[in-house]
């Protein structure tokens, strides 16, 4: 096999260099987001006339918290970061940061959610607030990245879940 099969060497003047290698971030931040469009179809991403759809009950929330699957473990250090700031928005990123965690796992983790909510809760509901910022009103300024958030009602309801799951 040669080293450099799926590679195509390309001659770029120097002071272009910067420019390819934006070029091909945005390629691979395309892509990145295209994986996202997959999940958002499939997986728990809300448009704007979903975010105001019943969230989970207590009684649901409180069952997640006792989940020990690696899965709901990692959402649940996500939704304690984000239960003393409902309604700050984090993307990926901001997540990795927050929860020390590789981003390549933050990022992953929310299609292993979906998995986890159809097989274990019957649902594919989110037990948190995720949505494009091109759907947002107002829309942040930048990339059209995915925020993730606790609504001041989640918040609530997770501290109460997570009390309770610390009481049984």
């Amino acid at each position: 096999m040669n080293d450099n099969e799926g590679f195509s060497p390309i001659l770029v003047p120097n002071e272009h260099v910067p420019a390819v290698h934006r070029f091909i971030a945005d390629l691979i931040e395309h892509e990145h987001l295209a994986e996202h469009e997959h999940l958002a179809e499939h997986d728990g991403l809300v448009t704007e006339a979903q975010a105001d759809a019943p969230f989970w009950t207590l009684e649901k929330l409180t069952q997640f918290a006792n989940d020990r699957s690696k899965t709901a473990s990692i959402i649940g250090e996500i939704l304690d970061i984000l239960v003393d700031r409902p309604e700050r928005r984090l993307t990926i990123d901001e997540l990795a940061k927050e929860t020390e965690r590789p981003r390549s796992q933050v990022k992953m983790i929310w299609a292993h959610l979906g998995r986890i909510l159809r097989a274990r809760y019957g649902t594919k509901s989110w037990p948190l607030t995720a949505m494009w910022s091109a759907n947002m009103d107002p829309r942040p300024e930048g990339p059209n990245f995915v925020y993730y958030w606790l609504t001041d009602e989640q918040a609530e309801l997770w501290k109460q879940a997570r009390d309770a799951s610390r009481d049984s």
